[in-house]
């Protein structure tokens, strides 16, 4: 009977070690895979705020000079 008991506690405790390496493994993964796109996203608004501010900057350096020719 003891046996049968010790058994099956060893299997409980090899089937929860292994389902906590799963678990532990996906999260790993999961936290990689939104490590990416959080930079991906990060870099896609940093583009369009870097162009954004670029046409600014040529609108109002030409505003400028237009600016300079009616003194």
């Amino acid at each position: 009977m003891t046996a049968t008991v010790n058994f099956r506690q060893m299997a409980q405790y090899i089937g929860l070690a292994i389902c906590t390496l799963i678990m532990r493994t996906a999260f790993w993964v999961a936290g990689i895979l939104w490590y990416i796109v959080r930079e991906i996203i990060n870099g896609v608004f940093r583009v369009a705020i870097g162009v954004i501010v670029a046409i600014l900057s040529v609108i109002l350096f030409f505003g400028f000079i237009l600016w300079l020719f009616t003194l």
